[in-house]
């Protein structure tokens, strides 16, 4: 969990206290938003690109795990190193050398 999960947990947790409180009932709107806000906070956490198979030789390529788009990679003097987020939905990726958590 990124910091940000953490603060949108705190967030509609004190606006569901806060609900009670002044005895109302939470709104759509405000489901939607903190869904929206959910959705933001989970492409801060980073994900290691996917293999997906494809073409008649089911070769693989690597994949962001979010959208399944294929990952641009940086060409580099040592092999290949992909871009830190997903150029089709913005997906942060975790790279070979990041440490999983």
């Amino acid at each position: 969990m990124n910091k940000y999960q953490k603060v949108l947990q705190v967030l509609e947790k004190e606006h569901q206290i806060a609900c009670e409180a002044a005895d109302i009932e939470e709104t759509a709107r405000a489901k939607v938003y903190f869904q929206l806000l959910g959705n933001l906070a989970d492409k801060e956490t980073p994900k290691k690109p996917i293999d997906i198979e494809f073409g008649p030789c089911a070769d693989l390529m690597l994949c962001c795990p979010t959208c399944k788009h294929g990952v641009v990679a940086i060409p580099t003097y040592h092999g290949n190193k992909y871009y830190p987020r997903c150029p089709f939905c913005g997906q942060k990726l975790k790279g070979d050398d990041e440490d999983d958590y």
